[in-house]
């Protein structure tokens, strides 16, 4: 099960007025964050990240080439190319959030940018094994169903980590009563008394901008969706959080001490090993990682791959099917056909 083209048209339309938004300040959406405000939030994320990464590091690690998934503005991707010396790649279903990578990198003061690509992640643009770290940030909950994007996760990972965080998973001691009447990210919403506001989020939905464009907004993942799309990882370590710091470790299956956060709901966060005989590609070219979305070729082992691009003076060429990738300012279309033109009809 994956996203409509209408869900994707929605997540495109959506995002493009959020660029405009936070870039120049210009107030579209009344009842979401405003530029001050959110590039307040963006520090903060990219202070996170940080700290992440050295966490990741101390484990040791391999964290390059990576793949950011849902990168969006890419305010993560630049931690890691500048503040590690990192490589790789931001992707991200939003032309328009990834052209604002070059606003941010300069209020942010971070200039080496990683490689941008337009895809679907359905469809993600990569050769098999490419990567041995690929992470997200409140990205899976976007899509109807976990499998099928993790399997896909799964593929283009090498020998190496997954990593997510703040993705939500399902509370069960809930009944909607009502429809709250202000959005989640509104101004009169954040200043709810906060008990209150805790109280309220078990007996009502909260609305909020993304859903009236068509997005998904699956918040009520199980933690058996979550246990069942984890299953093809050989490990990997859970940490489920919920409100007022109720927080406990999962692995496999659950145990009692995660009785109180499956009440209560809450954000889910893990990483992933994925123990492969199959190194990743040794070649310092990154753009070698690239493969067609449209195209499949099957692997001696018989599994799928995805054929190599072919990297031309300002687009990428399939070498199998003969299709030409357009490249816009710096950013590189690798979306399948049929979503192409509907997604982007200028380009």
């Amino acid at each position: 099960m994956k996203q409509t083209i209408q869900n994707l048209k929605g997540e495109v339309e959506f995002r493009e007025i959020l660029s405009r938004q936070h870039v120049s300040g210009e107030k579209i959406l009344p009842d979401y964050y405003q530029k001050e405000q959110h590039d307040r939030i963006l520090l903060q994320r990219m202070n996170d990240t940080r700290n992440m990464i050295e966490q990741l590091n101390q484990r040791g690690v391999n964290l390059s080439p990576f793949l950011e998934l849902g990168a969006e503005r890419g305010q993560r991707s630049l931690v890691l190319a500048n503040d590690f010396n990192m490589n790789g790649f931001a992707i991200d279903i939003s032309y328009h959030q990834l052209k604002t990578m070059d606003h941010f990198s300069k209020l942010f003061h971070k200039e080496k940018l990683p490689i941008r690509i337009c895809c679907d992640a359905n469809y993600l643009p990569f050769r098999s094994n490419s990567f041995p770290f690929v992470f997200c940030y409140e990205f899976l909950h976007h899509f109807p169903a976990l499998r099928p994007a993790i399997s896909e996760i799964f593929r283009v990972l090498s020998y190496g980590y997954f990593f997510f965080d703040e993705e939500p998973f399902r509370r069960w001691l809930k009944v909607r009563l009502y429809k709250q009447n202000t959005k989640l990210y509104s101004e009169r919403t954040q200043r709810k008394n906060k008990y209150w506001a805790f109280f309220e989020s078990f007996i009502s939905e909260t609305p909020c901008d993304e859903t009236e464009y068509g997005i998904i907004e699956n918040n009520n993942i199980s933690l058996a969706e979550w246990l069942d799309a984890l299953s093809k990882f050989s490990h990997y370590e859970l940490t489920l959080a919920s409100a007022y710091n109720v927080s406990s470790k999962m692995n496999h299956k659950l145990n009692l001490q995660n009785i109180p956060n499956f009440l209560l709901g809450g954000q889910i966060s893990g990483l992933c090993h994925k123990d492969s005989p199959i190194s990743e590609s040794t070649s310092q070219d990154l753009y070698y990682r690239l493969g067609c979305p449209d195209c499949k070729v099957l692997t001696p082992d018989g599994k799928f791959d995805r054929p190599p691009l072919i990297q031309r003076v300002d687009s990428f060429q399939c070498s199998q099917c003969g299709f030409t990738y357009p490249v816009r300012d710096n950013i590189i279309f690798l979306l399948p056909r049929d979503e192409l033109l509907p997604l982007y009809p200028t380009i």
